[in-house]
């Protein structure tokens, strides 16, 4: 078992060159926390050496793909190819209501159009999730109901909170209005123990350890953030989270200092051979990717060559 190392010490003895991050000289020591994985965490771990998960199901819709993304179809799909879970995105409806929705609006993936925080579940309901022709399927955007109940109950979910931008949040569709009813809609599935959160907005990341602080949940970090290690750690931290979530093109010395902190480490969008073995090289917690059959396979290749993880 790797030791775990405070952050406050990775970041003041040579986390400037460990993190190449800027503004080192801050050696605020972030609060002290129990460092065992909440919930989901502790079935992450015990996935070693990673935990496989289907990003929206099996990867955004595209040409030659016969299952659209975020659809039931794709979630079962992932599952058949051997994933451990699967990742989705969820946003809120004007009536409080959680559909399974990638955009902002439904133009690009459904035949309806407008933005989902301005329609009430019923009416987002009434459009057909698009496949890669641009063609309607019969399946809706389906509830987060829908999703647990398609699938078997040892699969994970990884819920990313979908948040607004400017030309779609209303007064009632904020990032902790998301956050709350999505916590208090896992729990009346029974699907706390599964679940992981995960999310780009760091109020909405925080609210589900304010609502239940045993969740587990994680901030996502896209290219820019990534390249700022040490002040996204520190935010982690600062906020009780579980994990980061970063791209695939993140520098193997933060991998490394995020899990001696005791952070867990899940990354996206890894769908390439050469990425696959890099990330199994560097130890993280899960891959996000969507290629799950093919994530199993490398797994699988390495094992009987004898490689180490």
């Amino acid at each position: 078992m790797k030791s775990l190392v405070p952050l406050s010490l990775l970041l003041a003895a040579g986390g400037c060159l460990l993190l190449a991050a800027p503004g080192c000289g801050h050696d605020r020591v972030p609060p002290q926390r129990d460092l065992r994985p909440a919930g989901a965490g502790q079935r992450l771990a015990a996935l070693a050496p990673t935990a496989v998960i289907g990003h929206r199901g099996t990867g955004k819709t595209r040409l030659g793909h016969p299952f659209p993304e975020n659809s039931l179809a794709s979630f079962r799909e992932a599952v058949r190819q051997g994933a451990d879970g699967i990742e989705l995105d969820l946003e809120l409806t004007s009536d409080g209501a959680l559909v399974v929705m990638h955009d902002d609006t439904l133009d690009r993936t459904t035949d309806g159009s407008g933005c989902v925080s301005r329609k009430t579940l019923a009416q987002v309901r009434e459009s057909r999730i698009l496949d890669a022709e641009g063609r309607p399927t019969g399946e809706p955007p389906p509830t987060l109901e829908e999703v647990f109940q398609a699938l078997p109950s040892h699969i994970l979910v990884n819920v990313e909170l979908k948040t607004f931008g400017p030309d779609c949040e209303t007064e009632s569709t904020r990032p902790v209005d998301l956050a709350r009813a999505a916590v208090r809609e896992v729990a009346r599935l029974g699907g706390s123990g599964r679940t992981f959160f995960s999310s780009f907005d760091e109020q909405a990341a925080a609210a589900v350890k304010q609502e239940n602080p045993a969740l587990y949940s994680a901030l996502l970090l896209n290219r820019k953030r990534s390249r700022a290690w040490k002040t996204s750690l520190e935010r982690v931290w600062e906020q009780g989270l579980d994990a980061v979530h970063p791209h695939v093109m993140i520098p193997g010395a933060g991998v490394e200092a995020a899990l001696r902190s005791g952070l867990q480490v899940n990354v996206f969008t890894v769908n390439g051979r050469r990425l696959m073995n890099a990330m199994l090289d560097r130890g993280v917690t899960a891959i996000i990717t969507d290629q799950p059959g093919l994530l199993k396979t490398v797994i699988r290749e390495r094992r009987r060559e004898g490689r180490t993880f």
